[in-house]
């Protein structure tokens, strides 16, 4: 747990290091269904050109994926037989990787090794992903024969298959096949945050603060000191207790806590930028939990990891303040009763005064100062 924890970390600085960056795909407008689809070209993996304009006159899935995303590797296999599925009823199907801190090579071995089909593009300097307002992978766009857009979001309701409870693009494409107007043409998307070229230029000029443990010799002429003999190992506490929650019972939560101020925390294991910003929630909890302040943790994480991977990390972490586990196989229903305007982004946090009103959020990774600043004007 401590390497994954670390790996996450590193992975995850350049995210801390422009913490405005993290929020800028997710209050780009969405293109609004029933508009002309932006036309692109991009270059495949074997270096030819591809237009959109050329698959006019059959229906088009456009797919940003990630090499590295775990919630887009979890859809992987999805992808492959939608598109194996419906390429038999003259669907075509274009995956664009928009990922700056993705070389073409890592997505050509992405690619071979989970021996995609479909043609796989690289949106360099993420020009495409920016015109179709992309914020996350994996997120898919269908446009009909028209180049019109259709339909745009998530793939179904989970990205654990067992927990699926609607086939959105299945859905769409049968309504459209069918010649019938799409039902749901918008949802969200929920995946990792799209690492745009300009927030990785940005974070490159940041140079972390790394401290190194310092070997320390004796002194000239006394011998080390002996090493203390090894403690017998104690047993493993069970760990914090880690609640479940429905979307329904969000409300009551909020209602508790009338009095103090509410900061409640969206996150989940898997999600590197959660990880990397959990320290300082801790941090925060700590100098505020006296001071009338309720910390929360809401983790996406699914009930099977409980006790694998969210206790364990949260005990790694020493998390003293509550955390739930989101109570439902479909992540917009808790969005639904947090903020419709929440783009499905993780890390999310939103702060409540002492009324229980919705004073501040953020979508993305926080900025301590803005936070603890908040805070402190919610006290008040």
């Amino acid at each position: 747990m401590k390497v994954t924890i670390v790996l996450a970390l590193i992975i995850s600085f350049m995210l801390l290091a422009t913490p405005n960056a993290q929020t800028r795909s997710s209050t780009n407008a969405t293109l609004a269904i029933g508009s002309a689809a932006p036309e692109f070209e991009l270059k495949d993996l074997s270096g030819q050109p591809r237009a959109l304009k050329s698959y006019r006159g059959k229906l088009t899935v456009v797919t940003f994926i990630s090499a590295r995303c775990p919630i887009s590797n979890a859809y992987k296999e999805r992808v492959k037989a939608l598109a194996e599925d419906y390429s038999k009823q003259g669907v075509a199907f274009l995956g664009i990787n928009a990922s700056a801190d993705e070389p073409i090579d890592e997505v050509r071995a992405h690619a071979e090794q989970n021996q995609f089909k479909f043609t796989i593009l690289k949106d360099e300097g993420n020009v495409v992903a920016d015109a179709y307002a992309a914020e996350r992978t994996p997120k898919v766009y269908v446009i009909d024969a028209e180049g019109v857009l259709r339909y745009q979001g998530r793939i179904d309701s989970s990205h654990n298959p067992r927990l699926v409870k609607r086939q959105d693009l299945r859905a769409a494409l049968d309504e459209l096949l069918a010649g019938k107007p799409v039902s749901v043409g918008s949802t969200q998307a929920m995946g990792c945050i799209l690492q745009r070229t300009q927030d990785l230029a940005q974070s490159k000029t940041a140079k972390p603060a790394v401290t190194k443990p310092v070997a320390t010799k004796p002194a000239a002429g006394k011998p080390a000191a002996a090493k203390p003999a090894a403690k017998p190992a104690t047993p493993v506490a069970a760990g914090p207790k880690v609640p479940l929650l429905k979307p329904a019972a969000f409300g009551a939560l909020i209602k508790q806590s009338q009095g103090k101020v509410l900061v409640i925390n969206f996150w989940a294991t898997w999600c590197g930028p959660c990880v990397a910003e959990f320290p300082e929630l801790v941090k925060i909890d700590l100098a505020y939990r006296d001071k009338g302040v309720r910390m929360v943790g809401i983790t996406a994480d699914d009930l099977e990891d409980l006790k694998t991977k969210v206790i364990p990390f949260l005990r790694e972490q020493k998390a003293e303040y509550e955390n739930f586990l989101q109570d439902t196989d479909d992540p917009q229903q808790m969005v639904d009763v947090v903020m419709k305007d929440w783009p499905g982004v993780l890390p999310a946090t939103f702060v409540y005064d002492k009324t229980g009103k919705l004073v501040w959020h953020r979508f993305g990774i926080i900025d301590r100062d803005a936070l603890t600043a908040e805070i402190e004007k919610a006290l008040k």
